[in-house]
């Protein structure tokens, strides 16, 4: 008997249930692109190659150039670089075309990185099939997802193209394309910046500067300029900006939305191209602001068809990430919820309330969009006590005022359509047509013309009864038919 008690604890210990291993770290600690240790390449095939819950932390600055497709991703996985201002993952200069990197499935993390550069379709920068992505900290800049030919790919997803859930944290997405070039025939070109066909989720970001073209001799649709979202969603403190359409039949040049997205604390303006802001209706959260009044939000807290007042170029402003600053006077500040958010997208302290500055009914006083400007500290008044440099006078500022969309310039279109905004909330409009009178009038604007040259004036009006003194103009031509 004896004898058997070795075996009989040797096939016990042998039969013990095996525990998972713990998550393993896979460091890169170069920046050149191979398969040897300490390479990214090196990093992902190892991570694949064990399964499981990894790591790859980067522990180099600078860019890493590659000279082709990283292996696609396949597990749970977190990427952490050492910020997007300090680590950029690009072609390199004599690189062919392929995506920076694919997602097959698990989820995965990126961090503090920027991807660019990409040049493939669908999904140029990132492509995320089967996985859930999160994206915190990261910029995606200045990739393009092209079809040329029949054979092609249909163009979307220039900066990002999503079929699992993706969710985008403190970053910025921007000066990314999707293009359908001539030859491409019936394709489509879709989600300059983000393609989204599964559930989508950003907050804290910035979508701003991306572009869907499609040329002359395709039958692609242009749509979606700055996010093409087919499911549902929800964007939170977000600002969407100056992305464009181009081309015929051009739908939603920030926003297309085919699918069930809500909107909150968001700012919508600044179309480019041909297409108007929104095309699709988004639910609305609340304290949006919806610069020329297409995306159809209709809460109280909404404001509608009034201009953003955003810096229109994508800076440094602090943080990780570029941000849109608001303006002095920009009717965004304090007018917004931050629905639980103790900072901006660039870390700093949300919400910053003004005190000469009303907040909306229900709101916290912080500001609409990414970007969370700062009260200054207070500044020492003579022989009193401190006052805050934000106080201002009564208001003796006239508006301005901006024409946002109008008609073709020269085309066959009687029917005139304009939409426009003025700089002051709850300003009122008067318009006026060629040698007409001015004439108060709603936004947007509906008038029937002849053919002809034709002249559109609009001014805005305060609630304190400031004029525009410099109405906003808009001249077309409507060409006869015969």
């Amino acid at each position: 008997m004896r004898r058997l008690v070795p075996l009989l604890v040797l096939l016990a210990l042998v039969c013990l249930p095996v525990s998972p291993a713990s998550a393993l770290s896979y460091p890169v600690t170069k920046t050149t692109d191979g398969a040897g240790n300490g390479t990214l390449r090196w990093a992902i095939e190892e991570a694949n190659a064990r399964g499981g819950a990894d790591s790859i932390p980067i522990e180099v600055t600078g860019t890493i150039f590659l000279a082709n497709a990283l292996p696609a991703v396949e597990g749970d996985l977190a990427i952490a670089g050492p910020g997007a201002q300090s680590l950029t993952l690009g072609r390199g200069p004599l690189a062919g075309s392929f995506r920076i990197l694919t997602i097959s499935s698990g989820n995965v993390a990126l961090e503090g990185l920027e991807i660019s550069e990409g040049d493939f379709a669908p999904g140029a920068g990132i492509y995320n099939g089967a996985g859930s992505l999160t994206l915190t900290r990261v910029a995606v800049v200045g990739n393009e997802a092209r079809s040329g030919s029949m054979l092609d790919a249909p163009a979307r997803g220039g900066g990002i193209f999503s079929l699992g859930p993706l969710t985008v944290r403190e970053s910025v997405v921007s000066g990314n394309r999707a293009t359908a070039t001539e030859g491409a025939g019936e394709t489509d070109a879709d989600g300059g910046g983000i393609y989204a066909a599964g559930p989508l989720t950003i907050d804290l970001s910035t979508i701003s500067g991306n572009s869907v073209l499609a040329e002359a001799g395709t039958e692609a649709s242009p749509a979606g300029g700055g996010v093409f979202a087919l499911g549902a969603g929800v964007l939170t403190g977000v600002t969407v900006t100056s992305n464009s359409v181009a081309g015929e039949g051009a739908a939603g040049s920030n926003l297309r939305l085919p699918g069930n997205l809500t909107l909150r604390d968001t700012i919508v303006a600044d179309p480019r191209g041909s297409g108007e802001s929104c095309t699709g209706v988004a639910d609305s959260g609340g304290y949006n602001l919806d610069e020329d009044g297409s995306c159809g939000l209709d809460e109280g807290s909404d404001i509608v068809g009034v201009a953003a007042g955003l810096d229109p170029v994508l800076r440094e402003n602090g943080g990780p990430t570029p941000t849109h600053a608001l303006l002095a006077g920009s009717i965004a500040i304090d007018r917004g919820n931050s629905f639980g958010a103790t900072t901006d997208q660039r870390g700093l302290p949300r919400p910053a309330d003004f005190p000469a500055i009303s907040n909306r009914e229900g709101g916290d006083g912080s500001d609409i969009g990414a970007f969370e400007l700062q009260v200054p500290p207070p500044a020492p008044a003579s022989g009193g006590g401190p006052v805050l440099v934000s106080e201002q006078p009564a208001d003796r500022q006239p508006p301005n005022t901006r024409i946002v969309k109008g008609p073709a310039r020269d085309g066959y279109e009687t029917k005139a359509k304009f939409r426009f905004a003025s700089t002051e909330a709850q300003s009122s409009f008067q318009c006026k047509v060629d040698k007409g009178r001015w004439e108060g009038c709603r936004n947007p604007y509906k008038r029937t013309v002849k053919p002809g040259k034709h002249l559109f004036k609009v001014r805005a009006i305060d609630r304190f009864g400031n004029v525009d003194p410099t109405p906003a103009r808009f001249g077309w031509r409507v060409k006869p038919l015969s």
